[in-house]
């Protein structure tokens, strides 16, 4: 089994290849890489069965090598590996079409162990169940669906969390006071808040996810 390990951290590198090879013996051999430039290189240049993908990888998510991997028809399936679990960054991975399951990082690599032979076998852990109770996890937090707002009203929304006035953002938009006015109020009936704080709370939680998605 050929895995490609990406994490931009040497010592977490070190410490799940050290886990890994402990597990699986010579029954493994591990590839690592640091971003996902470097992987994306790895998995042009030789055949893997597996890829352990962080999320946050500087510059760039693991989430955009899962992506690279069904956009090139690769028969590589991946294992999230990360820090950052959320419903949001659960649910890309699902929507990526080649994450197999979503673990959280913890002390214990058996898990970690666990997922990569099971999704070596052909067996998913991460499933349209595992999706769903995401997306109802998010709607039950009253989380903001950015998809939801048009361009225009998504930049007010941003420049609300930023703590801008109404004249504030029309200026900085060169609208009319009147158009944030009625943008602002066409954001409240889409998002269901009633305040700007509670939108810019809305706001600031949906940006956690938004270097990983």
């Amino acid at each position: 089994m050929k895995v490609l390990l990406v994490d931009d951290h040497p010592m977490v590198r070190m410490g799940i290849r050290a886990g890994l090879e402990s597990t699986f013996g010579e029954g493994v051999e591990i590839v690592e890489a640091e971003s996902v430039e470097e992987a994306i290189d790895a998995l042009a240049g030789g055949l893997f069965d597996i890829a352990v993908l962080d999320l946050r990888l500087g510059e760039g998510s693991g989430l955009d090598i899962a992506r690279y991997i069904t956009e090139s028809d690769l028969s590589v399936r991946c294992v999230v590996f990360t820090s950052v679990k959320s419903p949001r960054s659960l649910i890309a991975a699902f929507e990526s079409g080649s994450v197999s399951a979503y673990l959280e990082k913890d002390s214990d690599l058996e898990p970690l162990a666990e997922a990569i032979e099971a999704t070596a076998k052909g067996f998913s852990m991460l499933t349209h169940s595992d999706a769903r109770a995401a997306a109802a996890e998010l709607g039950s937090q009253g989380a903001l669906d950015r998809n939801s707002l048009t361009k225009r009203e998504l930049e007010i929304a941003e420049l609300i969390a930023d703590g801008l006035s109404d004249a504030e953002i029309s200026e900085t938009l060169h609208l009319a006071s009147s158009t944030v006015r009625n943008n602002l109020t066409t954001i409240y009936q889409k998002v269901g808040v009633e305040s700007r704080t509670l939108l810019a709370g809305l706001v600031w939680e949906s940006r956690k996810d938004l270097d990983i998605l």
